[in-house]
């Protein structure tokens, strides 16, 4: 009896101690059964293809005084297939990759906001990668769309080659480490971020070697232009990549809404490799449950890679729906989301195809 009482109070105080410091507790847990006709069959997707993916995450402030708050973030990505802790976007283990290890492999930061606005410090989502998609519409639809999508429209944040070459290219997670933020207040409707990283950092007392190509800056403008929500970005990583993207996001009725899209990257660590890309995006609610979505992206390389997405999302309740995906990929785009957009550059040939049917729950 005593030990249960000790049990509650010790309960009741770390539920006290979080209540004082303003902590949240927050999630999504997503996994899919896919079926693919690139040589992988069918497969169980443990990370999802619709939040991409599970994750796990704390975030909390304190009051400072004077419009002032000290805010702290940790996230985690998480795999249902062996609850390993995973960064929602690891290329396979190669010395090419900068893999992201440890057990927040998503966001790690601590920072202040207030009037100002806010400044944050440690690994976190380049402020391009949410304008470029997030900004324009990921929240509408699937989340494997937008990753594919990212890939085969050029760099990305954090793009790596795997290969060696410019064949093959995947992403090694849209999470930037060593990072420092800057997100403006609203000024007329309108707001900056700004972000830039150091060459290397220190852990355990071990400073990491000082990498050129680890230097990355991201400068980013989101507002409105009357219904009308639109953002533009631009972001380069030192001797390896630069890249600009717009969006414009239209609210047709009540139940349809338009997102639009246009990237062009430059791959100066393979020869000046450009790509210029578009993408067009429509969520529509057929009733209160029941949304569809279509999406449909190309770029301009000789091979002409295209990815074309059509939805449907069922809401179970307010945080549970169960959905399904049919996914085509050409001229080297990859349709499953379990590589993680791996798209080659100069391959051509034989189109991918995938179908996808999964469940989402949010906390």
């Amino acid at each position: 009896m005593k030990k249960t009482q000790v049990a509650l109070a010790a309960l009741a105080l770390v539920a006290s101690t979080a209540s004082l410091a303003n902590v949240t507790v927050y999630g999504a847990v997503d996994a899919a059964v896919v079926n693919a006709n690139n040589g992988n069959g069918t497969f169980f997707d443990g990370t999802g293809a619709w939040t991409a993916p599970t994750h796990l995450g704390f975030k909390g402030s304190e009051d400072l005084g004077n419009g002032m708050k000290a805010t702290f973030q940790l996230e985690t990505g998480v795999s249902l297939n062996n609850g390993a802790a995973v960064s929602g976007g690891s290329a396979s283990p190669s010395s090419s990759t900068r893999t992201f290890g440890g057990l927040f492999t998503r966001v790690s930061t601590i920072g202040l906001s207030g009037d100002f606005g806010s400044l944050t410090l440690g690994q976190q989502l380049s402020p391009y990668i949410v304008t470029q998609v997030v900004g324009a519409g990921a929240g509408m639809g699937p989340g494997q769309y937008f990753v594919n999508r990212m890939l085969m429209s050029g760099y990305g944040a954090a793009a790596v080659n795997v290969s060696g070459s410019s064949s093959n290219w995947q992403y090694d997670g849209f999470f930037i480490p060593n990072a420092i933020n800057y997100t403006s207040p609203s000024i007329a409707g309108w707001t900056v971020n700004v972000m830039t990283t150091t060459k290397g950092g220190a852990r355990d007392g071990v400073i990491s070697t000082q990498v050129e190509s680890d230097s990355y800056q991201a400068y980013t403008l989101s507002g409105a232009v009357g219904p009308v929500a639109v953002g533009a970005g631009y972001h380069t990583r030192k001797n390896t990549s630069s890249g600009m993207s717009a969006y414009g996001s239209l609210p047709v009725t009540s139940d349809l809404t338009l997102v639009a899209n246009f990237t062009s990257e430059d791959a100066r660590d393979v020869g000046g490799l450009k790509i210029g890309s578009s993408s067009i995006f429509a969520n529509y609610r057929l009733s209160d449950p029941l949304s569809v979505q279509a999406a449909y992206a190309r770029n301009d390389l000789a091979t002409e890679g295209t990815l074309t997405n059509l939805s449907a999302k069922y809401d179970l309740s307010k945080r549970t729906f169960v959905y399904s995906i049919y996914a085509r990929g050409t001229g080297g785009v990859d349709a499953t989301f379990a590589n993680r957009g791996a798209f080659s550059f100069n391959a051509g040939g034989a189109s991918t195809n995938s179908v996808t049917v999964g469940m989402s729950h949010s906390f």
